[in-house]
């Protein structure tokens, strides 16, 4: 895989200014209270009514949580759950890179500051070479830092370079220690927290409507790194927000949220990463041309810039169209949509287009369609900290396979669980008795006891599935491999 090496920095100040910038897109049509508004009927946005069927139908068939889709700032598809804020996952990355952009502007942070500047360390300490990285590496998932991290996926964390390896700036690989970092960083540097920072520059004066930062929360895994990963919560239609504020190059009713060369400059490629696709600064850049025209003819002719995460979450901004489309999947539930189904999705709503739309349309309340495999919202449980005692109780090893040892522990006070093959997450306690985490919807820990009332036992569930799995007694018990 090709991984071509350019300068952040160079690009961001300088060819985003050189560079030809498309026309700047309508402002979004709302109603008085800031609600979107659609076209009456698809043939006044341009589109074709018998496309966008089967463009319904194949996100149906898909699994889709929920589809919405702008052009000219006003709402074309409304599809699903566009009012539920789903678990953003890695599309928290390109929300983060927008606050990034205000800060600098302001002069809170400096991209070449280093990390050793900033005091910058972890768990397994950094090289002085690392710790020469910069924040602009960080962003550009370039830091030759490739130490574990919170909430990355076993895949990312199996394909992880040997630690100094490739030196800072030099290399790209999208690890979630580069992005975890950014986060903390941010709030050391700025004295706001991503969530409340985007809730206080973002959401407020863009007035979305379901943006909870109550809702996301940080995923820390201490045995890992010392830094978490910053979650948030967000709906499609508050997503389509964000995506019609770059599309506008980063300017909202008449006023400037995000500088235009941050818009411009963090959007096109920093990286290139094979087929000449890449990478920016916290987002995915797919120039015209380089998405295969014979499986998505449509998208293939644009040039596309992405926010996705796991599972389906995506979030497509292309300036050409003048189009904001965002799919959203329900992970809460366990259910993923694939990236191949989710592109296959935006290209037939793109293909669905016919001209442009007429000169002076007819608008109106967004009414959503549901889409009938949907599954029943879920509404996360309200989580309680578990009582001293039964902390206690669990502390200790857990025999999850002959060769795969969990742990129940606690890291500055808090109960954590380790899992072989899945990380670390935090235990709460739900009203109703049950133990759950947080990092995974819907997972129920009930502790088995003897008749002495010790803990013998854990049953985990999720969903359908149960798992036992029983606690090594102190003589019985190996020194584990993980979750120190």
């Amino acid at each position: 895989m090709s991984r071509r090496s350019f300068h952040p920095l160079t690009l961001l100040f300088s060819v985003a200014l050189l560079a030809s910038s498309p026309a700047l897109a309508q402002s979004p049509a709302l109603g008085s209270e800031g609600a979107w508004l659609r076209y009456a009927t698809p043939s006044e946005g341009g589109f074709s009514t018998e496309e966008l069927e089967h463009a319904y139908h194949l996100a149906d068939s898909a699994g889709s949580a929920a589809v919405f889709a702008v052009r000219d700032g006003r709402v074309v598809v409304a599809w699903g759950g566009v009012d539920r804020p789903f678990e953003a996952h890695s599309v928290r990355k390109s929300l983060v890179s927008a606050l990034y952009g205000i800060a600098v502007e302001q002069g809170l942070i400096d991209l070449d500051a280093t990390l050793a500047e900033l005091g910058i360390d972890d768990r397994e300490g950094l090289t002085e070479i690392e710790r020469t990285a910069r924040v602009a590496d960080l962003l550009a998932a370039r830091s030759g830092v490739y130490h574990p991290a919170a909430y990355s996926p076993q895949s990312m964390e199996e394909g992880l370079p040997e630690r100094g390896s490739h030196a800072p700036g030099t290399f790209w690989y999208y690890n979630n220690w580069d992005f975890n970092t950014a986060g903390v960083i941010f709030g050391r540097e700025t004295g706001l927290h991503v969530r409340e920072a985007f809730e206080e520059w973002i959401a407020e004066p863009l007035g979305m409507g379901e943006f909870d930062p109550d809702a996301g929360f940080d995923a820390l895994e201490p045995s890992k790194s010392d830094h978490p990963a910053h979650t948030f919560r967000i709906s499609a239609r508050d997503l389509a927000r964000f995506g019609q504020l770059y599309l506008q190059d980063g300017r909202w009713a008449g006023r400037q949220i995000v500088p235009t060369e941050w818009v411009e400059g963090s959007t096109r490629l920093v990286s290139e990463i094979g087929s000449g696709q890449g990478y920016g600064l916290m987002w995915w850049v797919y120039p015209a041309g380089t998405i295969p025209a014979d499986r998505y003819p449509t998208a293939s002719r644009y040039d596309v810039v992405q926010a996705r995460g796991t599972g389906g979450q995506a979030l497509y901004v292309i300036p050409e169209a003048d189009m904001v489309v965002v799919h959203r999947a329900d992970t809460d539930r366990g259910r993923e949509v694939s990236g191949p189904a989710v592109w296959t999705i935006l290209d037939r709503i793109l293909g669905a287009r016919t001209g442009g739309p007429v000169e002076e349309p007819v608008l109106e309340p967004v009414e959503t369609r549901p889409l009938q495999g949907a599954m029943p919202r879920w509404e996360p449980p309200e989580l309680l900290p578990l009582e001293p005692e039964a902390v206690r109780d669990l502390l200790g090893e857990y025999a999850f396979g002959p060769d795969a040892l969990g742990r129940v522990f606690v890291h500055e006070g808090r109960p954590f669980i380790f899992v072989p093959g899945r990380g670390e997450a935090e235990l709460f306690a739900t009203p109703d008795g049950t133990i759950t985490v947080r990092v995974v919807a819907g997972v129920g820990i009930e502790p088995v006891r003897d008749e002495t009332g010790a803990v013998t036992d854990l049953l985990l569930r999720l969903g359908s599935e149960e798992m036992r799995v029983p606690k090594l007694q102190e003589a019985d018990s190996p020194r584990r491999s993980g979750g120190r």
